[in-house]
């Protein structure tokens, strides 16, 4: 008997709702909330393969930046409900709106009364945005350790601290991180209900925010000392704050080596139609702020526009480039006041 697929829908209806009016002026490749915060869309293992690869580019544990970086990035997003007046039942509305936002953003749950975490998130990572959102419950700072008790269940202990609450750091030193805001079309991404959280096609995905990735990259930024031959190699920046040159190399590596060891297959044809390639491999995951410009003399030309995404935007595109054609690259990126020139080339053609 042969089989036959029902055709009823495998997405969400409600959560895809949800999900599409909280990121209701996002479009053109991009995911923004209406706030103007960034986000893109990590799946399955791809979170936890790519602080791997970082711990061993950078050879130090980055556990406790990972875990401020994303407590600092998430304090910013929930800051805007402080001006909102709840009214009656105050503290019960404000936990369910909060518990709502867990789950548009795929982390799955999370237990405030005795502090217990369900997510495919990485623990240190989902611990912080777990810290932002009790400090802002509970209106002061607190000191948090944390637990991971098995795949995706993380126990946190937290102590109060008598410290004022001050707003984090701002990351001054790179002009593509401020928010903006775009009225574009919105999202037509579809969601499928998982115990833990959402799935997009099957796969495993939630998303995150790129301040977080940028905060990374500032807060390695005293870490990072002379970078390897094969970073060096691979990436020459210009026009860059001397904190982050480093940082933002490793990091691009990363996120390169991150895309290479997956099984997307990149197919360029003779007429190198990279808009079509940005399309498939890049916009539907937030990272479509980048424009190809040019081919010439064995050298890709593009232009990434100075948003939130970009450092995500330079490191998966060389991925791509690298599996387009075979060949190791090398690339030149010049931030300029308007916009991040991207060049790549082979890199034995550099050399």
């Amino acid at each position: 008997m042969p089989i036959v697929d029902d055709e009823s829908p495998l997405h969400d209806d409600e959560l895809t709702s949800r999900f599409q009016n909280h990121f209701s002026m996002s479009g053109n490749g991009r995911i923004i909330d209406s706030d103007g915060n960034y986000w893109y869309i990590v799946q399955e293992n791809e979170l936890l393969n790519f602080i791997s690869l970082l711990e061993n580019n950078v050879g130090i544990p980055i556990g406790r930046i990972l875990h401020n970086s994303a407590a600092d990035s998430f304090e910013l997003i929930l800051s805007p409900l402080t001006k909102i007046k709840f009214g009656f039942f105050g503290k019960k509305k404000r936990g369910k709106l909060l518990n709502e936002y867990w789950g548009i953003f795929g982390w799955g749950s999370y237990n405030a009364k005795n502090h217990s975490i369900i997510s495919n998130v990485f623990p240190s990572i989902i611990s912080g945005f777990y810290l932002s959102l009790m400090e802002f419950e509970q209106g002061h700072r607190c000191r948090i350790q944390w637990k991971q008790l098995g795949d995706n269940i993380v126990k946190c202990e937290l102590e109060k601290i008598d410290r004022k609450i001050s707003p984090p750091q701002e990351i001054l030193a790179m002009t593509w991180a401020k928010k903006k805001i775009n009225h574009d079309s919105g999202l037509d991404t579809l969601l499928e209900r998982q115990d833990v959280g959402w799935s997009i096609n099957g796969r495993i995905s939630y998303v995150l925010p790129c301040d977080m990735m940028n905060r990374i990259i500032f807060n390695l930024g005293g870490y990072v000392g002379q970078v390897p031959s094969k970073v060096s190699d691979a990436w020459q920046l210009t026009g860059f704050d001397e904190r982050i040159h480093g940082s933002f190399s490793q990091i691009a590596q990363t996120l390169k080596e991150l895309f290479l060891s997956g099984e997307d297959f990149v197919y360029l044809n003779d007429h190198n139609d990279w808009d079509s390639v940005i399309l498939t491999h890049l916009a539907p995951y937030g990272l479509g702020s980048v424009k190809f410009l040019k081919s010439q003399n064995d050298i890709d030309y593009f232009s990434v526009t100075l948003e939130p995404n970009a450092p995500l935007v330079i490191g998966k595109l060389s991925g791509i480039w690298e599996r387009a054609n075979g060949k190791e690259s090398s690339c030149q990126i010049h931030l300029t006041d308007t916009e991040i020139n991207f060049e790549i080339r082979s890199r034995l053609d550099f050399i």
